[in-house]
């Protein structure tokens, strides 16, 4: 029985890991570098970091209407299609949509 028992705890303890996953601030695995999707009301991810001279592109996925506007840079109000920026000068950058409180992002440019 105790033979039996090692290999059972110790894959419960594998499968036990692999199943927490990280916090919703964390990007996804199919992120694409230097893009943020627009939906369900928040910047996915919220936070990006790039080069000086990388260029953030937003895309929207969802039927609500949103915009990105940060300091230098604004989308029109829209619910399909993209918005690009490009960041020319280091350091965080904080955007939001007008149109929904609490909607943030940050894209931190090194």
């Amino acid at each position: 029985m105790k033979k039996l028992l090692a290999p059972l705890l110790a894959l419960s303890l594998v499968t036990t890991a692999a199943a927490c996953g990280g916090g919703d601030d964390e990007p996804s695995a199919d992120a694409e570098p230097g893009v943020v999707l627009v939906k369900d009301n928040k910047f996915e991810p919220k936070e990006i970091e790039v080069a000086v001279g990388d260029t953030v592109t937003w895309r929207w996925e969802g039927s609500a209407a949103h915009n990105v506007t940060g300091p230098g840079f604004a989308s029109e109000l829209i619910s399909e299609g993209e918005f690009e920026h490009t960041f020319e000068e280091a350091g965080e950058v904080d955007y939001v949509c007008t149109v929904h409180p609490g909607m943030t992002g940050t894209v931190v440019v090194e």
